[in-house]
C-alpha cells in the first residue's frame, strides 16, 4: 500500500478514558467497558493512546479513549482533556495485522524530514469492527497520529 504521510494540527478533545497495561491485543477486550460507561454516546472516533510498547513482549501502557460529552458511570473510566498536538498523520486501510507498514512509512518520513517523534501516539479507529459484528478487515480505516517535537 502507498502511504501518504502529512503533518496535522490536532485540536484538544474531551474523552472518556480507561488506563490499560498488558498485552496490546488484549486492550480490545476491555475497550467496550469505556463505551458502556458513557451509554454508547460517543461524539467522535475512538482511539488508543499508546505511551509505552515493548516491541518484543508486545506489552504496552496505554489509554483507551472515546470522545464524549458524557460523564462515565463506571469505576476505572474517567474524563480527560487530550491536549492539542502537531502530529504526523497517515491513513491505513486494511486489517490491523498489516498496520506495521504505516508505522514504517511514518518512520521513513520523520527521518527524511529530520523530525523527532514523541509518545504518546494514537491509533484512531475511523472504521473497524463494531460492537456486534466483526466487519470486513480489508475495509478497516485507521489513522495513526504520531506527535512531533516542535523545535524551539
Amino acid at each position: 500500500m502507498n502511504y501518504e504521510v502529512g503533518v496535522k494540527d490536532i485540536e484538544p478533545i474531551r474523552v472518556a478514558v480507561m488506563r490499560y497495561k498488558g498485552i496490546v491485543t488484549g486492550a480490545s477486550k476491555v475497550f467496550p467497558a469505556v463505551f458502556k460507561s458513557i451509554r454508547g454516546k460517543a461524539n467522535g472516533a475512538p482511539f488508543f493512546c499508546y505511551h509505552v510498547v515493548d516491541q518484543e513482549t508486545k506489552i504496552g501502557e496505554m489509554e483507551l479513549c472515546v470522545p464524549t460529552a458524557e460523564t462515565p458511570d463506571c469505576n476505572g473510566v474517567t474524563v480527560k482533556e487530550m491536549p492539542r498536538i502537531k502530529a504526523l498523520s497517515v491513513m491505513h486501510v486494511g486489517p490491523y495485522e498489516t498496520m506495521h507498514h504505516a508505522y514504517e512509512a511514518i518512520d521513513r518520513y520523520a527521518q527524511e524530514k529530520k523530525l523527532t517523534l514523541q509518545p504518546p501516539f494514537r491509533e484512531v479507529y475511523i472504521k473497524g469492527p463494531g460492537m456486534l459484528f466483526k466487519g470486513n478487515p480489508s475495509k478497516y480505516i485507521t489513522e495513526i497520529l504520531f506527535p512531533i517535537k516542535e523545535e524551539a
